[in-house]
């Protein structure tokens, strides 16, 4: 498997969405973005998402020049991602929300049509590196339906994610971040399965009959559904997750929910929050809450050759890791990467490894 450095697979990554026709600054934010998935393990929200952006720019579906547009009201905001990529409309939303929080004490950014925002993590983590508390609750708008209902195989949800983030104030090297789909698993390790050709674990997915579906390509064309949060047993808990999840991002964000009318993907709809800390406490006392709490948790006996982890630790750790040795390629990708990158004419800029 290739080893790519996560500098020369950044300015790869900008080079392809340049190539789309996106200012210079667009690019760099896209591309940015990607790689900072990579970085974190989450590779089904990295660069392997290059050739579904091209592919959504040529069908016109993304204008790699657009803004989102923007209506606000003192600390709550609105965001329209309308064609532009995703990612500015993260960075925009992170940016209104750290302005409002640090004017108000609070601010919450309604988000529709937003295109591919990517991992929520990423912005969670930019929020959180402020010192201010983050959640949000995201929809698919309708599309990319997914995820049955608890006793059901029929797909009628998308993944839906929760995330919330805490910032450590220097108790943890690390922000404590909690970003997951409220389905199984996030549809992006379905991708990923597709691209490896392992067979699905059984607890992942479900067919009318009660049988899983273990291929990839199998759920990719329609058979099965995702089970939500919680399995056959208590999947109750992420099915009521995941409808909550769908309604407040439909109503902040003023959007589609999926019981509309099938309609073109555009995107995720969203309800993000931000507080500050500061209007509640003091940063030395979050930091004296949450090293006491990493201690107490830390303490807890492993079993086998587990570890407990921290939300947000095992990104920590890859991250860390993978600026110093190089992000891992899988091959398919690799072979992807190679392929889109002589369509773009963006051969040269293939990093060492790829080229």
């Amino acid at each position: 498997m290739p080893t790519v450095d996560a500098d020369a697979l950044t300015e790869f990554a900008r080079e392809s969405i340049g190539s789309l026709g996106a200012p210079e600054r667009t690019a760099r934010a896209v591309a940015d973005s990607l790689v900072d998935a990579d970085l974190a393990g989450h590779g089904s929200h990295g660069v392997v998402r290059l050739d579904y952006y091209a592919g959504i720019v040529a069908d016109g579906a993304v204008d790699p020049e657009a803004e989102p547009t923007h209506r606000s009201a003192g600390p709550f905001d609105q965001l329209v991602g309308g064609a532009a990529f995703g990612q500015l409309t993260g960075e925009r939303a992170v940016s209104l929300l750290v302005e409002g929080a640090r004017a108000e004490g609070v601010a919450i950014v309604g988000i529709r049509d937003s295109g591919h925002l990517g991992r929520i993590g990423e912005w969670a983590e930019r929020v959180a590196s402020e010192g201010l508390l983050f959640a949000s609750w995201v929809n698919l708008q309708g599309g990319s339906q997914r995820v049955a209902p608890a006793g059901s195989a029929d797909r009628r949800l998308g993944t839906n994610p929760l995330t919330f983030a805490v910032p450590t104030f220097g108790a943890l090297p690390f922000d404590l971040v909690f970003d997951a789909a409220t389905s199984q698993v996030a549809h992006g390790k379905i991708i990923e399965r597709d691209g490896s050709g392992e067979e699905l674990p059984e607890t992942w997915t479900t067919t009318p009959s009660g049988d899983p579906v273990t291929r990839a390509a199998e759920f990719e064309d329609g058979t099965g559904a995702l089970l939500p949060l919680g399995g056959r047993e208590t999947g109750y808990k992420g099915f009521g997750l995941s409808t909550m999840a769908e309604l407040f991002a439909g109503i902040v964000g003023d959007g589609p929910v999926a019981s509309e009318e099938r309609q073109e993907w555009t995107g995720n709809g969203g309800a993000f929050l931000a507080i500050d800390p500061a209007h509640f406490t003091t940063a030395e006392a979050v930091a004296d809450r949450v090293e006491g709490l990493a201690a107490h948790l830390r303490l807890a006996e492993p079993i086998g050759d587990e570890e407990v982890l921290l939300p947000g630790e095992p990104e920590h750790r890859t991250t860390n890791r993978r600026r110093e040795e190089g992000i891992p390629i899988e091959p398919t990708v690799a072979d992807g990467l190679r392929e889109l990158a002589a369509e773009q004419g963006v051969e040269s800029a293939l990093p060492p490894g790829l080229e």
